[in-house]
């Protein structure tokens, strides 16, 4: 049996990448029915346990809203509680389905890098001023790292198409993709586009004998910046990475 914890209608303040929001009805978003609320749960939980290593019983499923600009996706959002804070990560996730019945597609800090299947105008329906996705061609991923078992990747995702600030995403993915977690490096937009893409700028080493990996992105033309040393687990990345 499916335990639903404590949950949050469309009309809370929520903050995603620094940026607060105020989803109420001033937004597009629709907030969920009873129905849609006990599946969108159901899958959160599912995907946190089959992909994440952790349970319900970890965290409470808030936020939750359903897209007006298409109904087949909506947003949930993982708070974990006292016991796990700073050991599983306060994260977003993104899903579609309807009724009873949904599937996560996304979760973590940047959605931009799933735009093949989640639609722009969706992104910007869900989390208004917080997660944009411009074209793909202002993403790149500026390091990647594979034991075998897992994959670490370091992506840098342009503010739009002509702007020089970035931000810079890292995350911890099984071999066939799917996302374990993902942190948001440093601030949001906080990090020149054409610093972080330059060729070598970033690099990322995962050694799972230790469990141990680290990520470092070139900050300036003349600083190595590291800005992750963590153990991967199956709650992820811990401790929470310095910026």
């Amino acid at each position: 049996m499916i335990r639903i914890r404590t949950l949050v209608a469309a009309g809370a303040v929520i903050a995603l990448g620094g940026v607060a929001v105020g989803a109420s009805s001033a937004t597009a978003t629709m907030a969920a029915n009873q129905t849609q609320i006990n599946g969108i749960v159901a899958a959160v939980n599912y995907w946190t346990t089959q992909t994440q290593g952790y349970t319900y019983s970890d965290y409470t499923v808030q936020n939750i809203a359903i897209s007006s600009v298409n109904t087949a996706f909506a947003r949930a959002q993982i708070q974990p509680t006292s016991r796990y804070q700073g050991i599983i990560p306060q994260q977003w996730t993104v899903l579609t389905g309807a009724g009873s019945n949904w599937t996560v597609v996304d979760g973590g800090a940047n959605f931009c890098d799933n735009v093949n299947s989640i639609p722009p105008a969706v992104e910007n329906d869900l989390f208004p001023g917080g997660a944009q996705c411009a074209p793909t061609s202002t993403k790149a991923t500026i390091a990647s790292s594979s034991n075998g078992l897992y994959r670490l990747v370091v992506q840098a995702q342009r503010r739009n198409k002509t702007s020089n600030q970035a931000s810079v995403y890292v995350s911890l993915q099984q071999t066939n993709g799917v996302k374990v977690t993902e942190r948001l490096v440093g601030g949001s937009n906080s990090w020149s586009w054409a610093t972080v893409t330059k060729p070598g700028s970033a690099y990322a080493t995962l050694n799972m004998t230790n469990q141990w990996g680290s990520v470092q992105v070139l900050k300036s033309a003349t600083a190595l910046y590291s800005v992750y040393g963590f153990r991967a687990s199956s709650f992820g990345l811990s401790p929470k990475g310095s910026s």
